[in-house]
């Protein structure tokens, strides 16, 4: 039995070395945050590496998660000898996205694959909760709401309210102008499955926040 645990623990730390990147390049982060400020529209992280192994490691490809974000080495160097350094420079565009983003990039090498994390800490100045309404099919026809908030220091203004689709009726609120509004959501029937989008547009001059999506949904019964 001691043998066995013995040989399950190596086994172990051989694959966390592994995943670390311990018998090729060792990155000094696997993930790194960075906070962005209302009106910026990129962010920048640099992955810094080392060799640790005794052989050459040849970086052969770089992998995006998506079009908003690109990752390349620095100094076009693609050939790394044992101690040699190098970095991986990660750009993401932010455009409208709000909250904690994370932006995964492989680096695929001859030694294996390393996945690294760029995580976008976007400022969520339209506050939606909830952000999804649900009846579920055959519900009785009562109204919920959505509350919009928006913080001191930005206020905003809340200009429309509008519905994509038609199985909703909503009555928009204002609460306290520039901090808070409510929208009043009552389904117009609920004996059939519907899916409906609310938008609501703000007078922000930051194209991230002149809009907001929020979902209506009737639930299919089981």
């Amino acid at each position: 039995m001691r043998h066995l645990v013995f040989w399950l623990v190596l086994t172990m730390i051989f694959m966390a070395k592994g995943a670390f990147g311990i018998d090729g390049l060792v990155f000094e982060k696997s993930l790194i945050s960075v906070s962005v400020k209302p009106g910026e529209n990129f962010v920048k992280a640099e992955f810094s590496f080392q060799n640790k192994s005794s052989e050459t490691v040849f970086v052969r490809d770089i992998k995006e998660s998506c079009d908003c974000t690109t990752a390349e080495l620095s100094d076009d160097k693609d050939e790394f000898a044992s101690n040699d350094s190098g970095k991986v420079v990660v750009v993401m565009e932010t455009g409208n996205f709000s909250g904690t983003i994370d932006k995964d990039i492989i680096v695929r090498t001859n030694k294996g694959d390393y996945q690294l994390t760029v995580r976008a800490i976007i400022p969520e100045i339209i506050r939606m909760t909830p952000r999804r309404l649900e009846w579920m099919q055959g519900d009785a026809l009562t109204s919920k709401e959505i509350r919009i908030s928006l913080p001191k220091d930005y206020p905003l203004n809340l200009c429309t309210v509008e519905l994509n689709g038609e199985g909703f009726d909503y009555e928009p609120v204002t609460i306290k102008r520039g901090r808070e509004y409510k929208i009043i959501v009552t389904p117009k029937q609920t004996s059939k499955p519907v899916f409906n989008t609310i938008w609501v547009t703000t007078d922000s001059k930051l194209p991230r926040y002149q809009r907001k999506t929020g979902f209506l949904v009737i639930q299919k019964g089981k």
